[in-house]
């Protein structure tokens, strides 16, 4: 479950962690009022479950109570990246000398927790760490294992760090990794963390996750995420894959997160945004991808669907078969771009065109993008 930024940010101060005086408003003279409160000089930051708001217009720059009241007129109700705004914070600004990153997750495939840290954040992190991966310092530590402060200390001494920063940083490090356990956490992130022109350190935004499986033990925070907060995320569960609704036009369907994540980044190579991620997990039936394909297409955004499978266990001749019935339901006709490999992948592709539906027969994903591309310019 993930909290909105204003609820991470509450975690954060319970552990000592300094972050900018703020409101959270639900109305534009809410927004106002606050903004008056605060001083005047504010951000406008929208309150959904995901990252990338800056760049999707959900952050403003106020200067007076007025703008942050049009602002908040503007944010509130609006449709940012597949969420309803519904609570915009209104937070003090601050003068910010530098940015960093700091955050800790889970690596599933080893089973330990990663502090990881970069004497660069914000907006741009994913592509200053794309370019530069050394920058990116990563720390792993076993179920049991601690991360001392007095060890963040000499760690961070060797990235150029001293004085009051050096300290303030090992604390907000141990902190956070001591919290992690504390209320079972599968990530915390700050980004920016930002040192102001005194030294001091305050937490401009705040990721906070919290494992599913444990809220029956951190019961403080059942009901504050907003963990399916979109009706097709609802229906995904119940048909049995995992979804998420982006705000592009192009409906992907993958038969593993590897996949759908690939799908997504060739698509943003060729300027196509996807609609969605949905990943089918194991256990492929006809039924399960008809009803795949029906959800995808509930989105009326939705204009063509691109569909990569991998036939190991699973039958691709059943997975055609649903594609088939799917398309054959379908009330406005879209195109169909599949790329299926592996176990019965001819038999597959004889039914797919049978029924008019483009195939490649290739392993490279990159084709079906170029197909599905010529299909809707």
């Amino acid at each position: 479950m993930r909290l909105l930024e204003y609820q991470g940010k509450e975690v954060l101060k319970s552990l000592g962690i300094v972050v900018p005086d703020s409101r959270v408003a639900n109305t534009p003279e809410e927004a106002y009022e606050a903004a008056q409160e605060l001083g005047g000089k504010v951000m406008i930051k929208v309150q959904i479950p995901t990252g990338g708001r800056g760049k999707a217009g959900g952050v403003k720059a106020a200067a007076t109570p007025e703008e942050a009241r049009e602002f908040a007129a503007k944010l509130l109700g609006a449709v940012i990246k597949g969420y309803q705004v519904k609570q915009v914070l209104v937070e003090k600004q601050i003068k910010v000398q530098k940015e960093l990153y700091m955050g800790i997750t889970i690596d599933n495939r080893h089973g330990k927790r990663v502090f990881m840290f970069c004497e660069a954040g914000g907006m741009d992190i994913e592509q200053v760490v794309s370019k530069s991966p050394e920058r990116l310092l990563k720390v792993e530590r076993g179920a049991k294992e601690n991360l001392p402060e007095y060890q963040i200390r000499s760690i961070l001494r060797q990235r150029g760090f001293s004085n009051k920063t050096l300290v303030g940083l090992s604390k907000i490090a141990s902190a956070l990794f001591e919290a992690f356990l504390k209320y079972d956490l599968s990530t915390c992130e700050i980004n920016p963390l930002c040192i102001l022109e005194d030294g001091s350190l305050v937490a401009a935004d705040a990721k906070v996750e919290i494992d599913d499986s444990a809220l029956y033990r951190q019961k403080q925070f059942q009901n504050k995420g907003m963990d399916t907060p979109d009706e097709l995320e609802l229906r995904a569960k119940e048909i049995g894959v995992t979804y998420v609704k982006l705000d592009g036009e192009i409906g992907i369907l993958a038969s593993g997160a590897g996949l759908g994540m690939c799908c997504i980044d060739l698509l943003a190579d060729e300027g196509l945004k996807p609609a969605n991620f949905l990943e089918t997990g194991g256990g492929i039936t006809r039924e399960l991808m008809a009803d795949a394909i029906e959800l995808v297409v509930s989105n009326k955004k939705v204009k063509a669907i691109l569909i990569s499978l991998y036939g190991g266990v699973n039958s691709l001749l059943e997975a055609a078969i649903g594609i088939k019935n799917a398309k054959e339901s379908m009330e406005k006709q879209i195109p169909i771009v599949v790329k299926a490999i592996g176990n019965q992948d001819v038999e597959a592709w004889e039914i797919l065109r049978e029924a008019g539906i483009d195939i490649v027969e290739t392993f490279h994903t990159e084709r079906a993008v170029q197909l599905l591309k010529e299909k809707v310019s």
